[in-house]
């Protein structure tokens, strides 16, 4: 990238090219408006950067009206560099083609204005967009534009064959570019509605719609039906470059704030030692885990257990002992019971399954089966073992299940007087 400093003083010129240098920036320097021309028509240059007083009868506004004549130059943009008073009109600046202006007074916000207008310009897309245009050298044009910016293209002909395929793959797509007037059952407008009922989280899915028709009714039918942009055709490269990157960013945000989300849900619901729930994920998730049973009158059961003399590992061996027993618990609980039974931590050493449709000598199996796993497993030569109270039962829309919970933390604690490392079970069917 190359910028393009016109100015006549010497030491703004020094501080500029120091601002755009540290930047990686191209420095080209200019003094006067004919001087700045030279440059303009002999090098390829990205952005201009000018004062306001240039010559006694001329500034920078004359200087962008003569660049903005210039062909290549006519989306080029333009910084003023002016002390912000009653001489300089930005309405006239505005009109002539400036872009920004800003005040050459305050160095320290004039760089940062630069830092920000070059991150903009420097933003890289990295997207696979999926691609409709029946027109194969309108195609060839676009995916040139877009070329250098780390897009990929799927590339259709027609809607009909594209919709097939985001059917299936619409996660491997981070934006959709379609023309409007399409050959097939499907012009621009349908493919657009067919897209955003294909899947409930498709809002997210970025739709530019292209048209060499700059018709008011047609683009709002187009944004009413659910796409996000809309651009005329023939369109200018750097306007497409700016619609397209804009809507991927917004997407790519979108999709953090929803793995953030899911991160902080996580965090709200999962206990950190073990991996298993936590007591609000259990308070807040088991009444809809139980709407199945009830739904179906299936049996369900509740398998309490907790770690046997687990005070006396803290005790003798370290917390840190004793955090290591609670994860190699959770590992256990996980690896041993179906992805359809819910697993909490219930609190300290005390665990919770519910098991789901099952009658009770399945129930007294499993929780036999398990306390023998936990019994023969290798905690680092600690002998570790567990007492469970099993209960079985069935639920209803108005069971209390706070107090099923009660039930089998009172069969829990027969276990535990009985000796620990057993089961006590009861069935409720």
């Amino acid at each position: 990238m190359k910028v393009l400093i016109v100015e006549r003083s010497r030491l703004q010129q020094t501080v500029l090219s120091r601002i755009f240098s540290g930047e990686g920036v191209i420095v080209s320097l200019a003094h006067n408006i004919s001087n700045a021309l030279e440059r303009l028509h002999e090098e390829d240059i990205d952005i201009v950067c000018t004062g306001y007083q240039l010559e006694y009868e001329k500034n920078g506004i004359d200087l962008t009206k003569e660049i903005r004549l210039i062909t290549k130059y006519k989306e080029i943009p333009i910084m003023l560099m002016a002390s912000l008073d009653k001489n300089l009109s930005t309405h006239d600046a505005y009109n002539a083609g400036v872009t920004e202006i800003f005040s050459r007074t305050n160095s320290e916000e004039l760089s940062e204005k630069i830092q920000s207008l070059l991150n903009r310009r420097n933003c890289t897309i990295n997207a696979h967009i999926l691609y409709v245009e029946d027109s194969k050298t309108a195609a060839i044009i676009t995916m040139r534009d877009l070329n250098g910016t780390n897009v990929t293209f799927d590339h259709f002909f027609s809607a009909d064959e594209a919709i097939l395929t985001y059917k299936e793959k619409h996660h491997l797509y981070d934006m959709v570019i379609t023309d409007v007037v399409l050959e097939g059952k499907l012009d621009g407008l349908a493919f657009v509605r067919a897209l955003r009922e294909i899947t409930p989280e498709n809002y997210k899915m970025p739709i530019l719609a292209v048209s060499g028709l700059d018709d008011t009714s047609r683009r709002v039918e187009l944004l009413r039906s659910g796409a996000n942009d809309y651009i005329v055709k023939p369109y200018v490269k750097e306007e497409l470059l700016v619609r397209v990157k804009n809507l991927i960013m917004t997407k790519h945000l979108f999709d953090q704030v929803e793995t953030q989300q899911e991160q902080l849900y996580k965090q709200a619901m999962q206990d950190h030692l073990t991996g298993l729930h936590n007591r609000h994920a259990m308070e807040t998730l088991l009444p809809k885990y139980c709407s199945a049973a009830i739904r179906h009158n299936k049996p369900i059961g509740i398998l309490f257990f907790d770690i046997d003399h687990f005070k006396q590992v803290n005790d003798v061996h370290g917390h840190v002992v004793g955090d290591d027993v609670l994860a190699l618990m959770g590992e256990i609980i996980l690896h041993n019971f179906r992805a359809e039974d819910f697993s909490a931590r219930y609190g300290g050493e005390e665990f919770i399954v519910i098991l789901y449709n099952i009658n009770h000598e399945q129930t007294q199996t499993i929780a036999e089966k398990f306390r023998q796993k936990v019994e023969k497993y290798d905690f680092s030569s600690l002998n570790i073992t567990i007492s469970i109270g099993a209960l079985t039962t069935y639920i209803h829309s108005d069971t209390d299940i706070q107090q099923l919970l009660v039930e089998s933390d009172e069969l829990l604690y027969k276990a535990k007087e009985s000796g620990r490392n057993r089961v006590c079970s009861n069935n409720l069917t």
